[in-house]
């Protein structure tokens, strides 16, 4: 029998169990009615066995979730190279019915092009293979994809400006990846703020995100220097959804953000030969 990466494996059990549980069923009636033995929901919930995809399809079906158990089987099985303390977030994404997030330093992950996202994990990761590199990037271009599958959420992001101007590989990858987020906000599927570099009264240090999950309470991911973390404590939840209205107040409006986008991306990278 094939090993099972348990702390792979870990989330979709756990969502198993939580989906199941949500829609009143035991163990035993859910094995029931996919066709599997009350044993293999067992093993498959405490991760000691891998699930497959039609049993995905399964799951879904039963448990009416909207295609959430195959879009996380779908992540999972490409993801060879997500760190532990990531994995949680990608399973809260998949049920997001709104994302916000705030972003310091770089371009946020949902919105990278391939080669910006390349260059990034190649400056961090610098003992990683090619092949290694490649499969680090299509999991991290795959996640808005991904998410847009199951409906379209609210996705809106502040950005400090100077992450525009500054120049990730070479001209011609930052002219691509500025007209990739101008596309998505024309295309209405995300909404995006240039924060000024000018000290803000409200910002932070590091990044971070506020994810509201439908009819379960919110949750928070916050970045720091070893990760980072999700948090559904309501108290820091709502410190950080207050703060991040409070950066929105002081960011440039929307329009006006994606005009000096479009402006900088001319600029600085649009004679490119």
């Amino acid at each position: 029998m094939q090993k099972v990466d348990r702390n792979k494996w870990r989330q979709f059990g756990r969502e198993l169990r939580r989906l199941r549980e949500l829609a009143g069923m035991t163990q035993r009636q859910l094995a029931g009615k996919v066709g599997l033995s009350h044993g293999m929901i067992g093993a498959i919930e405490r991760s000691t066995r891998r699930p497959q995809a039609d049993q995905s399809d399964a799951f879904d079906t039963v448990l009416e979730t909207g295609g959430v158990p195959r879009r996380l089987w779908q992540q999972l099985a490409e993801q060879r190279h997500v760190p532990e303390w990531f994995r949680d977030v990608l399973v809260l994404e998949l049920h997001a019915s709104e994302i916000r997030e705030y972003e310091p330093g770089v371009i946020p992950g949902l919105l990278q092009t391939p080669a910006y996202s390349r260059t990034l994990i190649k400056a961090r990761c610098p003992t990683a293979t090619p092949e290694e590199v490649e499969e680090m990037v299509r999991t991290r271009t795959a996640r808005l994809p991904t998410i847009l599958k199951g409906g379209r959420p609210l996705l809106w992001f502040i950005v400090k400006e100077g992450v525009f101007s500054r120049t990730v590989g070479d001209e011609s990858i930052m002219r691509e990846q500025l007209e990739h987020i101008a596309k998505l906000v024309t295309d209405g599927v995300i909404r995006i703020q240039v924060l000024p570099d000018s000290p803000a009264s409200a910002e932070p240090g590091s990044s971070f995100r506020v994810m509201a999950l439908g009819s379960a309470p919110p949750a928070v991911y916050v970045e720091h220097a070893l990760g980072g973390e999700v948090i559904d404590k309501p108290e820091p939840v709502n410190a950080l959804t207050t703060l991040f209205g409070m950066l929105q107040a002081e960011a440039r409006p929307v329009l006006s953000s994606i005009d000096l986008i479009r402006r900088i991306n001319g600029e600085r990278y649009g004679n490119v030969d």
